[in-house]
């Protein structure tokens, strides 16, 4: 199944590709944890998830044409 990934902030500087929407090949039944690993996204940098415009916990199923967007943990002083 495809669905799109996009990545916001420090998350797109290891790839740059995943700052706008980029399609991404997945198998059936796939979990937002899954497709972190996949991505190499350690959890700690992620603050939250958000597919389709709904924020989803990391056992959330994907299902084909999904929009995944994931928000980085944010810092600053």
């Amino acid at each position: 199944m495809q669905v799109t990934v996009r990545l916001l902030g420090i998350l797109s500087f290891s790839y740059p590709a995943f700052s706008k929407f980029h399609p991404i090949e997945l198998k059936e039944g796939e979990t937002i944890r899954g497709l972190r690993k996949r991505l190499g996204l350690p959890l700690k940098e992620v603050c939250f998830v958000s597919v389709n415009g709904k924020m989803v916990g990391e056992e959330y199923k994907l299902v084909e044409g999904d929009e995944v967007i994931f928000f980085p943990t944010v810092s600053g002083g």
